[in-house]
């Protein structure tokens, strides 16, 4: 997952947050989560991001990440 950020923010040099407008996986509610780095990573705020095999990820809302912190290909 990280390397799909890094790839985020290398492809967008000048910003220093990226907004995802996505789809909750779960319930399908628009989500927004905004991406910052930060000197251990990166923080997320809005939702949560999981990586979704080979080189993608999913969406979920945080009342559903609550809910259900795993995705399918985590079971």
């Amino acid at each position: 997952m990280i390397e799909i950020l890094r790839k985020m923010f290398k492809a967008n040099p000048k910003k220093s947050t990226i907004e995802l407008i996505e789809k909750c996986s779960d319930c399908g509610r628009e989500t927004i989560i905004e991406v910052t780095p930060t000197s251990k990573g990166f923080g997320l705020q809005g939702g949560f991001l999981l990586k979704c095999p080979p080189d993608g990820y999913l969406a979920k809302c945080p009342a559903c990440y609550e809910a259900n912190p795993k995705n399918e290909s985590d079971i």
